[in-house]
């Protein structure tokens, strides 16, 4: 399965504390002043090779409704765009609104965004890098994460100090997984 469907698929069942190898933060990449709007965004995407869907629309505030199908799960997330240095982030989290409990936390992930014209490139934070220096007791520079006991990397930095620390890194770097490709569907 591609890094994308995963990483759709494990956050709502992060969600419902199901187990999953993630990285997840518990604020958010964006902050009132950062949003972006994106209207070229909103749409139906395919991932051919993961045979996934995103149906991609305007939700309330500044934000998008993103409902999603993959093989082995289909599931709604609220996102919100936001632009750190150079890149584009779309920030996913659960379905905004919804009272899930009292022990269950809304936790933030968060792609590096992509779009020309009809093509929309999704590239997740790199579990297996965040594992190796988080198991291996090696820091990482201006971050607080932590394994969970389901073994997720949890970010718990202020929202301030994961922008500074996405701002410092490689668009090619290893801290940076596998991206998925969408297409637009043909209307």
């Amino acid at each position: 399965m591609r890094v994308v469907g995963r990483l759709m698929v494990a956050v709502l069942a992060v969600v419902v504390l199901a187990p999953g190898c993630l990285v997840v933060s518990l604020n958010p990449v964006y902050d009132d002043t950062t949003l972006a709007w994106e209207p070229a965004l909103v749409g139906q995407w395919i991932d051919a090779d993961d045979k996934a869907t995103l149906d991609i629309g305007r939700g309330e505030w500044r934000s998008y409704r993103v409902h999603y199908q993959h093989p082995i799960e289909t599931g709604d997330l609220t996102g919100y765009l936001t632009i750190v240095g150079n890149d584009k982030y779309l920030d996913l989290m659960p379905v905004r609104g919804q009272d899930r409990g009292s022990f269950l936390i809304p936790v933030h992930a968060f792609l590096r965004l992509r779009l020309e014209g009809d093509r929309l490139e999704l590239t997740p934070l790199s579990y297996d890098w965040f594992s190796d220096r988080l198991v291996g007791a090696k820091p990482i520079p201006g971050l607080t994460v932590v394994l969970d006991q389901k073994e997720n990397a949890v970010i718990a930095s202020p929202v301030a100090a994961i922008r500074g620390w996405l701002r410092t890194q490689p668009a090619d770097g290893a801290m940076f997984g596998a991206a998925a490709t969408f297409t637009r569907k043909p209307q």
